[in-house]
């Protein structure tokens, strides 16, 4: 035999106006849906559980993250060695009046890194 006990909650709206979707999603009266939503939360969930996912999800987040930055140098030094070369074969410029333009490649990219620096660094 099945007892239930009347029980008066003063809910704030914007949690009121979430049972009232969560009841007409489900197709239950308010009664109901809240009945169930606390079950779930009270009784059904497991504290272990709801770790074990959160840890579940945090570790797929730093592999995420390491993946992210794998990615990220392999673009970096990619993008790196793509100046290193186009300085070394590109020659010097033609057009310009600066006695550094003819120096060798490795000024050049010295020179490439410092100018990125400064623009990175503010």
């Amino acid at each position: 035999m099945r007892t239930r006990r009347q029980v008066t909650l003063h809910l704030d709206p914007h949690i009121l106006a979430a049972l009232d979707a969560e009841a007409m999603r489900r197709g239950l009266n308010v009664s109901r849906a809240a009945n169930d939503l606390l079950r779930r939360v009270l009784l059904d969930g497991d504290d272990a559980a709801i770790a074990d996912q959160v840890r579940t999800r945090l570790d797929r987040l730093d592999k995420r993250d390491a993946h992210r930055a794998r990615d990220l140098a392999l673009i970096k030094e990619a993008l790196l060695l793509f100046v290193r070369l186009w300085i070394e074969y590109a020659g010097p410029l033609e057009e310009s009046d600066d006695p550094d333009a003819e120096a060798d490649v490795e000024a050049r990219y010295q020179g490439f890194l410092e100018m990125l620096a400064g623009q990175v660094g503010g």
